[in-house]
């Protein structure tokens, strides 16, 4: 156990752990300001704005000795004995003067910056800041250039951190970003005929601390603090990347990066980033249909859900032979309700995996821990980063709920050979993923597999126009529910939009075909709950009492430790606006 003294105060950190300064005052609610740190990237100091007063302590005598002038904190390792002063008249007249030296040449353009509203330069100035500037020699004014086709360098705000340069040499490897010049003429800019076009290139707009890098896709387009936050997971490919959501006025704006340092740790790729807009697609289907004669109706959402459940039961009754298809799009908690549903209707009905699109291969970004790095100050050793070919959230999930319902997992390839040669009377298809899959024409062959077809997505594909039943559903952000990633860990996922017009919640779309208690609406967490009790790997979650946590649940094994990370959130990566959390 180390004991450190931070302002005259205590503090015990646990056994083994490698903190600095800042992340060990941050621990006990102490804030150092710094620029240029990041807990993932290597220590260079050159920011100097964390600079503090350190000593040590005798543990014979008690005798506290410092050392004569300030030191980065960045670059302090917190160990036992160790005395940190920050709130010192030295401490902060410095803190002061290095504020002045970083706005010399800023200007005063927050009106109309992006970065307004969750801007360290704006917070720290506001705290740390003098009320009158006395620099009054003419300022070095650079002209804005694009690094990217996306991203935007904007150098008159840059304070040269140079936190984007060490992400892509150290982080991605792919080395675009360089500093040019020296002193008053430094600037950071790309090499000639190379943009900053890497799969990860994004992040660096995430890690700027003021409003230098900015993201064309969001440029002046909305204001940060009119966006509400939600916690959520990126669905876009197998990974499960942690995001916060920003929405606002029933449209998404943003992606940005949420620390878990059991996924993603602070970064998301670029597809992922943006994939956010085809939750915002002006052809999502907006209501609920029925078939008459050749062509879909439009009608009632009760009447819809009435026609599906009642033709349903009837062929059940009959004998008939009913199969459904459960997107891996779905979160935990819907396929398990679809497969009771089918199942409860007919115990020999069908149960098969939806399309699991596959595009090219995993790409993984895996950062050398000795790179940019001296000695043992990086106090963080970088975990790889995969980007995974498979380009649905849940396989996994789907697949354990498969398997407990009917034994083993059928792929969608092979339902439909079974299906052409021996036709269903009922079928129930759901789709709800970022593309539409159940497009071209063999996917409508499936139309020849039913007797009566039933389709739930939020797409109109072309087998949605040949359907008995479409229901329209809700996308990946319009729900609240579960995921299992590539690794195997449960991960909740929480409603950014409200449902569209005309349409449903899957959640509450199959509490309503299946006649459960109340009939609908439903909550994920007692979903999760039920089946907890019954699908096995997810008897853990029945222990969270309807909580999550914060980092996802591993489903198989025991949880192992990050290495070398500890769980420290770089502010500029925590939302600052109202978090909502869904149902």
């Amino acid at each position: 156990m180390a004991t450190i003294l931070i302002n005259g105060t205590e503090y015990t950190l646990p056994e083994g752990e490698r903190l600095n300064a800042i992340q060990a005052a941050q621990r006990f609610g102490v804030e150092i300001p710094y620029y240029c740190w990041h807990p993932a990237l290597s220590v260079v100091a050159n920011c100097r704005m964390c600079e503090i007063q350190v000593g040590s302590k005798d543990p014979k005598t008690g005798e506290i000795k410092m050392i004569p002038k300030m030191v980065p904190g960045c670059q302090t390792p917190a160990k036992d004995g160790t005395v940190i002063v920050t709130e010192s008249p030295e401490v902060k007249a410095h803190q002061s003067m290095i504020m002045e030296y970083l706005l010399i040449n800023h200007p005063l353009d927050c009106p109309v910056c992006d970065q307004a509203g969750q801007c360290g330069l704006q917070d720290y100035s506001f705290k740390h800041g003098q009320s009158v500037h006395r620099f009054v020699e003419e300022r070095t004014v650079n002209p804005r250039k694009d690094v990217s086709e996306q991203i935007q360098l904007n150098m008159d705000r840059c304070i040269m951190c140079t936190r984007c340069v060490r992400f892509a040499r150290e982080i991605t490897g792919t080395n675009e970003l360089q500093v040019e010049r020296r002193g008053n003429h430094a600037e950071i800019n790309i090499f000639p005929d190379r943009p900053l076009d890497n799969p990860m290139a994004g992040n660096v707009v995430d890690l700027c601390p003021v409003g230098a890098l900015l993201d064309k896709d969001f440029l002046h387009k909305q204001r940060y603090w009119f966006n509400d936050q939600h916690h959520s997971v990126c669905t876009r490919c197998s990974t499960g990347c942690n995001v916060t959501v920003e929405e606002n006025r029933g449209q998404i704006w943003r992606y940005r990066a949420r620390y878990n340092p059991k996924v993603n740790d602070y970064w998301i790729c670029d597809e992922g980033r943006y994939s956010y807009k085809s939750a915002n697609d002006p052809i999502l289907l907006h209501a609920m249909y029925l078939r008459e004669g050749d062509r879909p109706a439009m009608t009632p959402v009760d009447r819809a859900l009435d026609a599906a459940r009642t033709r349903l039961k009837e062929v059940a009754r009959q004998g008939g032979r009913i199969a459904a298809v459960v997107s891996p799009s779905l979160t935990v908690e819907e396929a398990y309700l679809l497969a009771s549903f089918i199942k409860g209707l007919s115990g020999s009905a069908v149960l098969a995996m939806g399309p699991v699109p596959v595009v090219g291969e995993d790409v993984t970004f895996s950062p050398d821990p000795r790179k940019g790095r001296t000695g043992d100050t990086s106090f963080v050793v970088p975990r790889p980063f995969t980007i995974h070919a498979e380009k649905v959230p849940n396989r996994l999930g789907v697949e354990r709920i498969l398997v407990h319902f009917q034994g083993e997992v059928i792929p969608f390839d092979r339902f439909r050979l079974q299906a052409a040669s021996q036709p269903f009377d009922a079928l129930y298809v759901t789709g709800g993923g970022h593309d539409p899959v159940f497009e071209g024409p063999e996917m409508t062959k499936l139309r020849d597999a039913a007797k009566f077809l039933v389709v739930q997505d939020v797409w109109p594909t072309d087998l949605a126009g040949t359907a008995d039943v479409i229901l329209s559903s809700s996308t990946f952000a319009e729900k609240a529910g579960c995921y299992v990633n590539a690794d195997g860990r449960l991960q909740y996922a929480s409603a950014s939009l409200p449902p569209r017009d005309g349409s449903l919640p899957d959640l509450d779309i199959l509490a309503i075909l299946s006649e459960r208690a109340g009939g609908g609406p439903i909550s994920s967490r007692d979903v999760l709950r039920e089946l907890s009790g019954q699908v096995p790997g997810f008897s853990a979650a029945s222990e969270l009492n309807g909580t999550f946590p914060e980092f996802g649940l591993p489903l198989d094994g025991q949880e192992q430790p990050s290495p070398g990370m500890s769980r420290y959130v770089d502010p500029w990566h925590a939302p600052r606006g109202k978090v909502t959390l869904a149902r």
